[in-house]
């Protein structure tokens, strides 16, 4: 297929749409890593559970909880 016309509007609008979804979607995992931190720190569940509700993986989730681990246990020395 040859391009014979390009549409530099089109396209611009194109761009910023993809940027806006990519930036939407930046924001919701970022609500999601700060709930799983939460639930975590109010002890509401597993890690299982947690990763499950909030859409990420078990390994993530495990990162959080460990990085907790170590800041609570900074905190007390």
């Amino acid at each position: 297929m040859i391009l014979t016309e390009f549409d530099e509007e089109l396209f611009k609008q194109n761009v910023r749409e993809d940027g806006y979804e990519e930036g939407w979607a930046d924001g919701k995992q970022e609500k999601a890593l700060e709930a799983a931190e939460n639930l975590l720190r109010m002890n509401l569940g597993t890690i299982e559970q947690i990763a499950q509700a909030q859409g990420l993986s078990v390994e993530k989730v495990q990162e959080i909880a460990e990085r907790i681990s170590v800041d609570s246990i900074s905190a007390h020395s």
